[in-house]
């Protein structure tokens, strides 16, 4: 009897525990974005009029368990479509969400007495930012994985049956069925992955990073291993404990800035426990939708008010450039020294589409850190080499990422790695990529040698006439450490043709060092000096239209020169540089030129001077990687760069005509002032202790032509000032549509406004003016020359025009003066000059 009802017990529990798994519910899923197809996190998931829900992870995935769930599960998240879809009670369910981007329309702040919560915890966590700012640890070394992939966009249905796109159909239809049913996959052109171990210490900015393994796929890759240098967590450093927080290179006031609340309205939303700790989820956005300020959410914790995450982005009313729209979502962790460190950080930028009939680019990066050891720096030689890559960082195998990556990649992901070869494979692709790559470097891919630079193949000039010129050097593909570099021109009015040859060995990329050998045959306008270091620097503004037109006028203070030269260059540290150089250059003007007081007259017009340079360049975070054989900066927009140049000129060494003496020394910075744009400041100053022919002494750079040059003088001619001691200085405030961006019917088109001013000073001591006195040339008076620049950017995302204005040296009397010595020679007190520069 007891067993009968043992058995009755035991069959009535069975038949509870199946009833009840009936009633619950289970449902997981994805949260993804329409158009770029990357997870969503920090969404809201729920069952409307209830509290049950959830927040998807980093990753944007979800879980719901319920036994009491509603017919409809809802999503919701601030710039973004709210949608719902239909649930199955009882049932284990996978739902997947792919939302779509709306216009933000945030409801009017009512401000009522008493404080804002919001308020008291920004301040708050403004007041504790420096605190927990790791930039304040004195060494820190993590293992760090990053994941980049690139895309082309927008590819509507009707693109798709482009003669261009047609050999991707098939992969693309599979390709449609993984991405999910209410979005189409994007054309893939790279996609890389980087584990690195980084080693960072505070005392002089120092980084080192042992970089295990790289994988990378790029369409228009010509050296895997430049591209690699661009993907590693150098190019993520997002840190909002900064009052400016760049994106693209484009400063944007963060949340907890020291003067956010001018700019910011914040709502608390919610509080939540994340990680075991209460945060409080605030609504940040900008007062005025242009401004330079992120929108979303961040979440500060209770009573020690660190950020512990945030989901900011850029909507398309900010005033930046070809940016549609930006987001950037991070997860931080605390430290055992105080200062919270970012364990996760995903970031998307959609590029602007042009046109409704054609692509653009969204590029994801996913970044993970693990492994944290704080305030254990290294012995300070190991921070000597900036980067050092395995042995076999570029072969590991497919097993091997599987172990060792810190997140998998999904199944489109791993598609499209797959669909880049294909892509890179197709002649049309191949040949489009060439013209991009020509464009950008100015160079012809032409097997061993490239040619170019196209800017120099035009030039004119009183002397020469109608002047031809093409370039060349080798690439990698001749030899990975030896480089040759030349080119020949031709003078239709003088029949000469002139030309340059240069030799160069690499002898370690890290720390980079080099030496050269060089002999050229040209001819040069006075005052100016070739580049035969061909140093390149994207961080710059490029000066191309200026540098072109320089090339062609009726220019005649010129002199042909041949020059030979030897140089060594090394980085001691990092951003510490110094170049030596040895260079016998002899010089014979192409213009009446006389040299020598009234009882040593210097007889011919020709002379030779040997010198040795001496060359220093400090700039502590500027950036470069290795192009092949080239090394390229991407600036230094936050610290000064100073360089410091001494030359000896030695008389009878190499039949040397002159013993000189000349140093100088220059300082630039961007001041960063986020919602207040920035400020461009360079300042040089040197000086000549010797007796030297004024072909050789400071020659303020001027400029004739229509087209904008920075930092030179616009509204000075050529060759007017001339000086053995001098100053410069050059600043300019780019506001950055401050002020424009609030003026009706005219913020809608992104203007930006300049403001600038120029000048110089500069004397010529008392033996320089014998020496040259039977010269026509210029010297200042007691006053310096000042000009006025007033302009606006940004026009139609490219174009500059600058007003500007000679504020000193514009009297009649002096331009009288000045014609009689240089005719048909003109000054104008003020001009308007174009400029062509792209910028975010």
């Amino acid at each position: 009897m007891a067993i009968k009802k043992l058995l009755y017990l035991l069959i009535f529990l069975l038949l509870s525990f199946s009833i009840k798994a009936q009633q619950e519910t289970i449902i997981s899923g994805h949260v993804s974005e329409i158009g770029t197809n990357g997870g969503i996190p920090f969404v809201n998931i729920y069952f409307k009029g209830t509290l049950i829900g959830a927040i998807t992870d980093f990753d944007g995935n979800y879980y719901i368990k319920t036994s009491t769930p509603k017919d409809s599960i809802y999503v919701s998240l601030i710039g973004y479509k709210s949608k719902a879809k239909k649930v199955q009670k009882g049932k284990t369910q996978v739902i997947n969400f792919q939302l779509n981007q709306e216009a933000l329309n945030l409801n009017q702040v009512e401000i009522r007495p008493g404080i804002n919560p919001a308020i008291r915890i920004i301040r708050k966590a403004q007041l504790n930012k420096t605190k927990y700012d790791r930039d304040n640890l004195n060494a820190v070394q993590y293992v760090s994985y990053t994941k980049q992939e690139a895309d082309v966009d927008n590819i509507t249905p009707k693109m798709r049956r482009w003669r261009l796109f047609r050999p991707f159909a098939a992969m693309w239809d599979s390709l449609d069925v993984i991405a999910g049913e209410e979005s189409k996959a994007n054309l893939p052109v790279m996609m890389s992955e980087v584990i690195s171990e980084i080693y960072s210490f505070n005392e002089g900015e120092k980084k080192h990073e042992d970089v295990t393994a790289v994988k990378i796929k790029f369409v228009g890759m010509k050296d895997g291993s430049a591209v690699s240098q661009l993907t590693g967590t150098d190019f993520q450093n997002y840190n909002f404990c900064k009052n400016n927080v760049a994106v693209q290179a484009k400063d944007i006031l963060s949340p907890i800035a020291d003067n956010a609340m001018l700019f910011y309205n914040y709502i608390l939303v919610d509080s939540v426990t994340i990680d075991s700790m209460k945060c409080y989820k605030i609504d940040c956005h900008p007062k005025n939708k242009k401004d330079l300020a992120y929108t979303g959410y961040i979440w500060v914790t209770d009573t020690t008010f660190a950020i512990k995450q945030l989901d900011l982005g850029i909507t398309p009313e900010v005033n930046v450039n070809w940016i549609d729209h930006a987001r950037i979502q991070q997860v931080l962790t605390p430290t055992e020294s105080g200062p919270w460190v970012p364990s996760q950080t995903r970031t998307l930028v959609d590029y602007t589409t042009l046109t409704d009939k054609f692509v653009s680019m969204v590029v994801r990066t996913y970044n993970s850190n693990k492994n944290f050891v704080v305030n254990k720096p290294k012995e300070k030689d190991y921070y000597k080499t900036r980067i050092q890559y395995a042995e076999n960082a570029l072969t590991k195998d497919t097993s091997w990422w599987g172990e060792n990556r810190h997140e998998q990649l999904s199944q489109l992901e791993s598609k499209s790695y797959d669909m880049i070869d294909t892509v890179r494979n197709i002649p049309f692709i191949k040949k489009g990529v060439n013209i991009l790559y020509f464009l950008f470097s100015g160079y012809k891919d032409v097997g061993p040698v490239d040619l170019g630079h196209y800017i120099n193949v035009y030039g004119y000039n009183a002397y020469e006439g109608t002047r031809l010129r093409l370039g060349f050097r080798t690439n990698q593909k001749f030899s990975k450490t030896w480089i040759i570099r030349g080119y020949g021109a031709y003078g239709f009015k003088d029949q000469g043709f002139k030309y340059n040859l240069q030799l160069e060995k690499i002898l370690t990329k890290y720390p980079w060092s080099k030496a050269g050998i060089q002999y050229r045959d040209d001819i040069d306008q006075i005052g100016t000096s070739f580049n035969y270091s061909n140093n390149i620097n994207l961080g710059q503004s490029p000066n191309n239209l200026n540098s072109v037109f320089a090339q062609i006028g009726n220019i005649s203070k010129l002199v042909r020169k041949q020059e030979a030269r030897i140089w060594y260059e090394k980085d001691f540290n990092r951003g510490f540089n110094t170049k030596i150089t040895f260079q016998n250059i002899r010089t014979n003007p192409l213009f009446p030129v006389i040299f020598g007081d009234q009882f040593n007259i210097f007889q011919t017009r020709k002379y030779s001077i040997t010198e040795i340079l001496f060359d220093t360049r400090i700039s502590v975070k500027e950036r470069f990687v290795q192009n092949g054989t080239e090394r390229i900066s991407f600036g230094n927009n936050k610290s000064p760069i100073i360089t410091f140049n001494y030359t000896l000129g030695i008389k009878d060494l190499l039949d040397g005509d002159f013993n000189y003496h000349k140093a100088s020394i220059s300082f630039s910075n961007r001041i960063r002032m986020a919602t207040l744009g920035y400020s461009q400041v360079f300042i040089k100053a040197g000086k000549v202790f010797s007796q030297i022919p004024y072909t050789l002494l400071e020659i303020p750079r001027g400029n004739e032509n229509i087209f904008y040059g920075n930092n030179i003088f616009n509204k000075m001619n050529y060759f007017e000032f001339v000086s053995d001691q001098y100053i410069q200085a050059f600043w300019q405030h780019h506001f950055n549509g401050l002020l424009l961006n609030r003026v009706p019917f005219i913020k809608k088109y992104n203007l930006r406004e300049i403001f600038g001013i120029n000048m110089v000073y500069g004397t010529l001591s008392a033996k320089n003016k014998n020496f040259n006195s039977n010269n026509s040339f210029t010297v200042m008076d007691d006053v310096p020359y000042f000009e006025g620049d007033l302009g606006i950017e940004n026009i139609f995302g490219m174009i500059r025009i600058d007003y500007l204005y000679r504020l000193t040296y514009n009297d009649d009397f002096y331009k009288k003066d000045y014609a009689a010595a240089n005719p048909g020679n003109k000054i104008s007190n003020w001009g308007i000059k174009i400029g062509l520069q792209f910028s975010f």
